[in-house]
């Protein structure tokens, strides 16, 4: 297997984008001249009876397949495939993990083109029954060079080169690593060019070369999203000619987040206190002041509310942006004080990750330093470990102009 190591980031398009309940999750990838089908339902879903082998789950899966028209109307179902799968557990608190879900997978034949399928799944032991629709597009390989579409891993084995995709659009902070196939009908040389866009930033590019053989190329590569806004990034991969001509492209999305907001809203004295830095004096004093819990977590409530970025969903990037900022400073930046409250994790809680960061550790006759450069907003930072013992301290106040660049 040939490798890239690229910087990617995430995008199902359109044709991939979840369009109906969270029971369950279903994506259609097109490889060569087949598309898998991938599922993944979550345990608490599914439920498991005791066997001569453990707890056992069993469940069916049908999926209906019908082809768009040039009106974008589903036709006649063209293919309807039935598979079963089980899944078994030595131990029953196995089956209530907590994010443990059984993976299905079943491929076929379909000529280039958008696909919509209807998915039935069907718990065999309680008879409960889930819904999930998709669009999927079935990309066409008779051009000379082609790319397969884009996946996300949840898990690779080297030894059997098998992958396990991770089918939910939402990605937590942290690396990852992505999977794509390159097909060739002779001998060439490539340009892989990247897009990684987030509106209305700015977006980044990379671009290397690729030297490749007639036949399938596999390419895992990794995806750094530890620093990343939470927020859906979009990302092409372009295959193209040594001029610069496009001659295929991918595109996959996802949305970054955090999953360990729970750990810092179990203590909600200590989540209002850690709003020091980003909420106004009166209003933190409001907050603080309440006569009660539960007005305290319906003002705490509705001061993320006021703050979230996507309104009307599960989600408040926001929130999860502040406070695995806290959790960061809290890992990396803590000695004589919590993390949070050391100057570094003050500036980190309040700009993020910096663009640029240089540093020098212990020389003779001069003290440990990092300078924090964030070019977008035209600020550096430079801190000063004074005492040796990690404490690094901003030597310019948090606002002083001279921290301009």
């Amino acid at each position: 297997m040939k490798y890239i190591l690229t910087l990617l980031c995430l995008l199902p398009s359109l044709l991939q984008a979840q369009i109906a309940s969270p029971e369950f999750y279903v994506r259609g990838v097109s490889y060569s001249e087949h598309l898998n089908l991938y599922t993944a339902i979550p345990y608490s879903k599914l439920t498991f009876e005791a066997t001569p082998d453990g707890f056992t789950a069993r469940y069916r899966v049908h999926a209906e397949i019908a082809r768009l028209d040039s009106n974008k109307i589903p036709e006649n179902i063209m293919i309807a495939p039935v598979w079963e799968q089980s899944v078994t557990e030595e131990l029953h608190a196995n089956t209530i993990a907590h994010n443990q879900t059984d993976l299905s997978v079943h491929s076929v034949e379909l000529p280039p083109g958008i696909y919509f399928v209807s998915t039935t799944l069907t718990d065999l032991n309680a008879s409960s029954v889930y819904f999930q629709e998709i669009l999927t597009h079935q990309r066409d390989y008779s051009k000379p060079v082609a790319i397969s579409d884009l996946i996300l891993l949840a898990g690779f084995d080297p030894e059997s080169q098998s992958i396990v995709p991770h089918l939910s659009p939402d990605v937590n902070a942290g690396n990852h690593q992505i999977y794509y196939e390159v097909y060739s009908d002779t001998p060439r040389t490539l340009l892989i060019n990247r897009l990684l866009t987030s509106p209305p930033h700015p977006p980044r590019t990379w671009t290397d070369t690729l030297h490749i053989y007639e036949g399938r190329h596999q390419h895992i590569a990794p995806v750094p999203a530890g620093n990343l806004q939470f927020r859906q990034y979009d990302i092409v991969v372009s295959l193209q000619s040594l001029n610069g001509d496009i001659l295929d492209q991918s595109i996959y999305s996802a949305n970054v987040g955090w999953n360990n907001l729970d750990k810092y809203l179990k203590n909600l004295s200590e989540a209002i206190e850690q709003l020091s830095y980003i909420a106004a004096g009166d209003e933190l004093r409001t907050i603080k002041n309440a006569e009660s819990f539960s007005e305290q977590k319906a003002l705490f409530d509705t001061f993320w509310k006021k703050r979230d970025p996507t309104l009307g969903t599960i989600r408040n990037e926001a929130m999860e942006e502040h406070y695995y900022r806290i959790d960061y400073s809290n890992q990396n930046f803590g000695q004589q004080l919590p993390g949070w409250q050391s100057d570094r994790g003050h500036v980190f809680i309040l700009h993020g990750h910096p663009d640029e960061v240089q540093r020098q550790t212990f020389q003779y006759n001069s003290q440990p330093w990092e300078v924090w450069y964030y070019f977008g907003i035209g600020r550096q930072f430079m801190f000063v470990d004074q005492t040796g013992l990690g404490d690094f301290e901003l030597v310019l106040p948090v606002w002083d102009e001279r921290t301009r660049i």
